[in-house]
């Protein structure tokens, strides 16, 4: 209870101080993160951002996307991924990080069952 009246009460400081001190506070928040956590903390903020935007359905797009084109890059499938489900530019780093995961995935994939080379 303690720890979630304090959490409200530094959301709505953050809030009320000038973007370069809001930037400082974001910059001192994730250098002490891991590169794992950062990515949690980046879904999460996604998922809040986007609501309505279900994440297996965008999953599932790139899956198809990889599977027709396999030579596509993950850099140029997100970018199309964030114009498709009109995201924010600043989001496009998490969606090359979701494109690399989900290729691999269809690459294994395609490794374990030659004969699906199409989705």
């Amino acid at each position: 209870m303690n720890q979630e009246k304090s959490a409200i009460t530094a959301a709505r400081m953050i809030n009320c101080v000038d973007d370069h001190h809001q930037r400082l506070f974001i910059d001192g928040l994730l250098a002490g993160l891991s590169e794992a956590r950062r990515l949690q903390w980046m879904q999460l903020v996604c998922e809040m951002a986007y609501p309505d935007l279900v994440w297996k359905d965008l999953e599932a797009w790139l899956e198809k996307k990889f599977g027709r084109d396999p030579r596509k890059t993950p850099r140029e499938v997100a970018s199309l991924c964030r114009r498709r489900f009109r995201m924010n530019p600043k989001t496009l780093p998490f969606l090359v990080r979701i494109a690399q995961k989900v290729k691999l995935r269809v690459r294994a994939r395609m490794r374990r069952h030659p004969e699906l080379k199409k989705i």
